[in-house]
């Protein structure tokens, strides 16, 4: 069985972009989440809550650096990078 991607876009400046996507998607669950925990004293919940949308936030951010990184090289190369 192969790890191979599914899909010609791995890798692509549109693929990182929809996973900075997914990232922010879980971000706001996870901080939506610790809202609700907060609201009914669940300082545990809230915690766990608190890490999760950190964790997710801090993905985006590292992923959103590879996309620069990206779209540079692709204008370096002069080729338009993708909309």
């Amino acid at each position: 069985m192969s790890d191979a991607p599914d899909h010609i876009a791995h890798g692509t400046p549109g693929a990182l972009r929809q996973f900075v996507g997914e990232c922010l998607h879980m971000a706001a669950f996870y901080a939506s989440m610790g809202v609700d925990y907060g609201a009914v004293g669940d300082d545990v919940g809230l915690e766990l809550s608190t890490r999760k949308a950190t964790a997710a936030m801090r993905q985006a951010i590292s992923v959103m650096t590879m996309l620069k990184e990206a779209n540079g090289t692709l204008r370096q190369k002069g080729q338009p990078h993708e909309a």
